[in-house]
């Protein structure tokens, strides 16, 4: 089993051709014709990460934010990737790729919601059907409190922000990671939905809502991804005869009091 098995794994479900422009998505540190020893599944690779993931004898790591962004212009020796190469660490990225494949974050989301949505909020790939957030059409009408709460117990959130537009939301935008912006919760506006769930919310996203008589709903962008991870290990796990584990540094990185 090498690098390169578990990449055209990950591939198949959430092919990197796909990834946005802006994203660096992809096989990030070591070689493709590396054999793996474990697979260590974390949202963020931190140098705590690394150190945790090789102690425990795994050489692969399936992060879901890339560990290189920008472009690099220097390599410092107690950086993250220095941390990498030293333990000839193999670094694998899902990141917008998997934000909008079918069956990715925020179907995920969905899932956890126990929502369904199969329009597509802000396409990017018009052939394929791609991009980011789906639309849910409910049933009945939920305040914006109760859709919080409801953000809270399924993501196992430690604090849900929100504003209340003081009517029931049936017709609501569900969006992994950062679709907290003015922009999101304008075209939420302009595509008649009453809700927005998501995370990263700026302060001007939710006066933006409160102007649009949208519900703003701020999960964290730790909480509405890290969901991730489980479902990685867990297909990884019957794809590969292999350990697959969530090191314990994966983690929430904010502190709340």
């Amino acid at each position: 089993m090498t690098v390169k098995d578990v990449y055209d794994f990950l591939d198949r479900l959430a092919p990197f051709a796909t990834q946005d422009k802006f994203d660096n998505s992809g096989l990030l540190a070591g070689s493709l014709d590396a054999e793996v020893t474990k697979i260590a599944v974390c949202l963020d690779i931190t140098k705590e990460v690394i150190d945790e993931a090789a102690s425990l004898g795994a050489n692969l790591l399936v992060s879901h934010h890339p560990v290189i962004f920008h472009p690099l212009k220097a390599v410092a020796s107690d950086s993250v990737i220095a941390s990498l190469i030293e333990k000839k660490m193999n670094a694998v990225c899902v990141h917008t790729n998997m934000d909008m494949a079918k069956g990715g974050v925020t179907d995920i989301m969905l899932d956890l919601l126990d929502f369904r949505g199969t329009e597509v909020f802000d396409v990017i790939h018009p052939s394929l059907g791609l991009g980011y957030g789906k639309i849910v059409e409910l049933d009945f009408g939920a305040d914006a409190k109760s859709l919080a709460e409801l953000c809270k117990k399924a993501f196992g959130c430690t604090v849900v922000r929100f504003s209340d537009n003081n009517r029931p939301c049936k017709r609501i935008v569900v969006c992994s990671g950062a679709g907290g912006s003015d922009a999101y919760v304008a075209r939420a506006a302009e595509l008649g939905c009453d809700a927005l769930i998501t995370g990263d919310v700026k302060w001007s996203a939710f006066v933006e809502g409160k102007n649009r008589g949208v519900a703003v709903i701020d999960a964290g962008h730790f909480h509405t991804e890290n969901i991730l991870c489980n479902v990685l290990v867990s297909k990884l796990s019957r794809e590969f005869d292999a350990e697959v584990f969530i090191p314990c540094a994966n983690e929430d990185l904010c502190r709340y009091v």
